[in-house]
């Protein structure tokens, strides 16, 4: 008989294949139900409250903690269901296009929220016996201005698809640079690469590329358009550098931090 742990793991693996065949099918309606997604979008404003108001009360309950990280990670949170938030209000309103989310840029250390990321990743990266290979830099802090959710978002999808497209027993290294005025983080993989001909396409949305998952992940091809569009928000930019047989590394770069909104009120 199955533990319940098991059994919580069974669930959670039903749910997922359930809602990669629900997001498979959205693909092949012609058309949009406005009102149906106006209902849609009411009750996941009210969902989006609900964690919003638990995140806060965690907050507080947390004030006392002296782990930077749980800082971190509950502004996370915030900042996810904010944007969210944005989004579905704009479906609210029947927007064909929900709009850019609202940035806010912060200081980021990325030299200590890359490898938190490389970590929570591994466990992924364990099912296909995939190493994560984090390269830190020289400094021990690498400050960045941009938007702290919005590096983590591109990050979530680098290192997804690197891990969709490797072979099982490969190594994906993760690393930081600094540059003049800049910082500059990069994933490489050891999967198929990418041809001439997919590296034209990169960054638009819906475009699906030549290679496939290697453990049959889904792949909806998305996710390196929205990746593209949080840096143009910030005012990074990503890149591809890769050959055919030979995997792929994507680039990333954003403004290094230089006391930007010092005595901002």
């Amino acid at each position: 008989m199955l533990d319940s742990k098991e059994r919580v793991a069974a669930s959670i693996a039903n749910a997922q294949a359930e809602l990669e065949k629900a997001l498979m099918q959205l693909e092949t309606i012609p058309s949009v139900n406005y009102s149906s997604v106006a209902f849609a979008a009411h009750a996941l404003n009210n969902f989006l409250a609900v964690i919003g108001g638990t995140t806060e009360l965690m907050g507080l309950a947390l004030v006392d903690q002296s782990d930077p990280r749980l800082r971190n990670w509950l502004n996370t949170i915030q900042n996810s269901t904010r944007l969210m938030g944005q989004i579905v209000a704009a479906l609210m309103k029947d927007a064909l296009i929900a709009g850019q989310p609202q940035i806010s840029m912060t200081r980021v250390d990325l030299a200590s929220l890359l490898p938190m990321i490389c970590y929570y990743y591994q466990a992924q990266a364990d099912r296909k016996q995939i190493s994560l290979r984090w390269m830190p830099p020289s400094e021990s802090h690498c400050y960045a201005w941009t938007d702290h959710t919005a590096v983590a978002a591109v990050m979530d999808n680098l290192l997804s698809n690197a891990i969709k497209y490797s072979p099982p027993g490969r190594h994906v290294w993760i690393s930081l640079r600094a540059e003049p005025g800049s910082l500059v983080c990069s994933v490489r993989d050891e999967g198929p690469g990418i041809s001439a001909a997919d590296q034209e396409r990169l960054f638009q949305r819906g475009v699906r590329l030549s290679a496939t998952p290697t453990g049959g992940e889904p792949s909806h091809g998305y996710g390196l358009a929205v990746a593209k569009e949080l840096l143009d928000l910030v005012g990074g930019t990503i890149w591809c550098e890769s050959e055919a047989g030979y995997g792929a590394s994507f680039h990333f770069r954003v403004p290094a931090y230089r006391g930007q909104g010092e005595g901002a009120v």
